[in-house]
């Protein structure tokens, strides 16, 4: 099962002189200040005011000063950051669909508790799938991996990004063989390393990996996403098997079929698959579509 744990505090000390906490009390409202700030603009729908507010939210601070900072606060400061990495996704995903400052945040937080093996799954693959960087959502793994040498789920995440996006099988299964090494490692992971090495690329293949993941995790987000993927995951093999169908039919006709519905009369399909998100697969000039624009399927 996929693991994800809370933030890891760390050792309790005797907080020292005024001058000491003063640096944690900046930060704490510093987070809270931006937050209510963008509260205010949203409700004034201020978009461009709002988008500025969000991006000097993003520079502000970087992860060194931070930790610097907040001395003994750093769980403390953990807890803000992943409050806003939680709320600025959220937004992001009910309205633009753009998450630029997506990576830096989850940066930030890594950085002030390095162990926090929730951050960089949640992380990677919003990173990977939602904002289209699974190059960043790698190399942020990467950085995992070092901080954590003995947990097999980071290079788990990079090997599944790497197989479902990048289509880079023999990194995949160099991370999915490092992951089965682990302990307590997934037993799993063995064959996918296997798999990865086959260069299987299936669709079997990448529905079971999207199952496991949606059974190993209890982040509701996550799970939403894992939904998303396996919808999207239906559309391509369905618009994938009527395509070779159409190719068939003209090998032997030597002509495009006039729709879909002539497949089915010919033979060449059962009938049309029903379309995930209500929609319904079409065909114009030989290709096979789906009336779902790309835009709702994600």
């Amino acid at each position: 099962m996929l693991t994800e744990v809370k933030p890891r505090r760390l050792a309790s000390r005797i907080p020292g002189p005024l001058a000491g906490i003063l640096p944690a009390v900046l930060i704490v409202w510093g987070f809270v200040g931006a937050y209510l700030l963008q509260l205010s603009l949203d409700r004034a729908g201020e978009n461009r005011m709002r988008e500025k507010a969000i991006a000097e939210m993003a520079y502000f601070p970087s992860g060194r000063f931070v930790r610097e900072a907040s001395i003994e606060y750093q769980g403390l400061a953990a807890d803000f950051v992943w409050l806003r990495a939680i709320q600025y996704y959220g937004y992001h995903l009910m309205s633009d669909r753009k998450y630029e400052w997506l990576g830096h945040v989850f940066g930030i937080l890594t950085s002030l508790d390095p162990g926090f093996i929730g951050a960089y799954h949640f992380g990677a693959i919003t990173l990977a799938w939602d904002a289209r960087k699974p190059r960043e959502a790698v190399t942020f793994l990467t950085g995992g991996m070092k901080a954590n040498p003995m947990n097999w789920q980071i290079p788990f995440d990079a090997g599944f990004i790497c197989y479902m996006v990048l289509r880079d099988y023999d990194r995949a299964s160099t991370f999915f063989e490092i992951a089965s090494k682990m302990p307590n490692a997934w037993f799993i992971l063995a064959r996918w390393a296997a798999i990865a090495k086959a260069k299987a690329g299936d669709f079997r293949t990448a529905r079971e990996m999207w199952l496991d993941i949606l059974r190993g995790t209890e982040n509701r987000v996550l799970k939403a996403l894992v939904v998303r993927q396996l919808k999207n995951l239906v559309t391509e093999e369905a618009i994938d098997r009527l395509q070779k169908a159409v190719q068939r039919f003209q090998e032997n006709e030597h002509r495009l079929p006039r729709d879909l519905s002539e497949l089915v009369g010919a033979g060449y399909i059962d009938g049309v698959p029903d379309e995930p998100y209500g929609g319904e697969y079409v065909l114009k000039n030989g290709v096979v579509q789906s009336t779902t624009p790309p835009s709702q399927r994600e």
